[in-house]
């Protein structure tokens, strides 16, 4: 006999990007708690956006986080044409209503479920449905050409959840402008037991980056950087997003480009760091999240810069060093010293901070304690 699903979950994007990079998102780090703290109380159904039957993804075995089940949707059209982000508005009747269980609580993090097949049944079931944003894609330059659709999908959603949280003070009063004046703050966090505080760093002092190298990266400011200290290495750990970053990254004798890795691997990756680094866009280029790695970067103990990206300086991490663009020099300057081994800034996270605690705290929302 199969076992019900005790909630719903609709990712970002879905299983296979899930599994093949190791549950790193926000979405993921939920869903992987979701499958730890509900065992023995039904599975969690991950329901995957559709994705073109033709271009059916691999999945890495052995993948799947406990007590999920993956419910994939496929569909026959071709994501023709350009830009490749409206295939989430073309492929929204494509969902697979396979075991769709109504009366388990959903939660939400795609939000052009709000305008798919399923949304009749959902719109009108009376389970909890908790809508759970990340970036703001009103405001995200990806979405431009299907910004209407978009508003379209966020209305539905904010109308209809029954709980709406917000990992950043841009995304909360974007549910704000939508009339959602009970949103909740739930800033991101991390798994302190995944990392180690202990160095294997060796060699020239390292600095490191780990996440999607496009857009929200400022270009300039890591050549100028990465030019004013050629005896450090620089690691980015991640795929390139933008054709534009990758021959002036490449051009650069002294930046290490590893490519993608995969989540199981981030913990030695930042042990072999010696600097933790966020150098993001400030302004024009923001999309409203919370940076994840800034919180994995202090649970694995290494110092960090950050350029003033919302909520940098409002997390309450130690041995965060916020500094602008004019900064960073100076900054990075009286870190590395004389080109000595930077020493490790251990701290304690705390439990508030944790994906578990966030976990929890959801599943009590949609009256699924824990």
């Amino acid at each position: 006999m199969t076992q019900l699903d005790s909630i719903v979950t609709f990712p970002m994007h879905g299983q296979s990007k899930l599994s093949n990079e190791g549950y790193r998102t926000r979405d993921g780090h939920f869903i992987e708690w979701f499958g730890t703290l509900l065992r023995g109380r039904g599975t969690v159904a991950v329901r995957s956006r559709p994705e073109p039957l033709v271009l059916r993804p691999r999945f890495r075995q052995g993948a799947l986080a406990e007590n999920t089940r993956s419910v994939d949707s496929w569909s026959w059209r071709l994501p023709l044409g350009s830009p490749r982000q409206r295939w989430w508005w073309t492929s929204r009747s494509a969902y697979s209503a396979d075991h769709l269980n109504r009366e388990a609580p959903l939660v939400v993090w795609n939000p052009f479920v709000a305008v798919s097949n399923l949304w009749q049944d959902i719109e009108g079931g009376s389970q909890k449905l908790a809508f759970d944003m990340l970036d703001d894609w009103t405001d995200h330059y990806a979405f431009t050409t299907i910004k209407p659709q978009v508003s379209m999908a966020y209305r539905r959603l904010f109308d209809r959840a029954d709980v709406v949280t917000a990992n950043s003070e841009a995304t909360l009063e974007t549910a704000r402008r939508f009339g959602r004046s009970d949103a909740r703050l739930v800033t991101n966090g991390c798994d302190p037991e995944r990392f180690s505080t202990a160095s294997a760093a060796s060699g020239p002092v390292t600095v490191g980056y780990v996440g999607k190298i496009g857009k929200r990266i400022d270009l300039d400011l890591v050549l100028r950087i990465t030019a004013a200290f050629p005896r450090a290495v620089f690691v980015f750990a991640g795929p390139i997003l933008d054709r534009e970053y990758d021959a002036p990254l490449r051009a650069q004798p002294n930046i290490k480009l590893l490519g993608d890795v995969h989540y199981e691997e981030v913990p030695a990756l930042l042990q072999s760091f010696d600097v933790g680094w966020v150098p993001h866009r400030v302004g024009a280029g923001e999309v409203g999240g919370d940076v994840i790695k800034t919180y994995e970067y202090r649970a694995a103990g290494l110092p960090v810069i950050t350029t003033p990206v919302l909520g940098a300086d409002a997390r309450g991490l130690d041995g965060v060093r916020v500094l602008d663009r004019d900064q960073q020099v100076e900054g990075f300057r009286r870190l590395m010293g004389g080109g000595a081994r930077v020493p490790r800034e251990p701290t304690a996270i705390p439990a508030s901070m944790t994906w578990r605690s966030k976990a929890e705290s959801l599943l009590g929302l949609i009256d699924l304690h824990v």
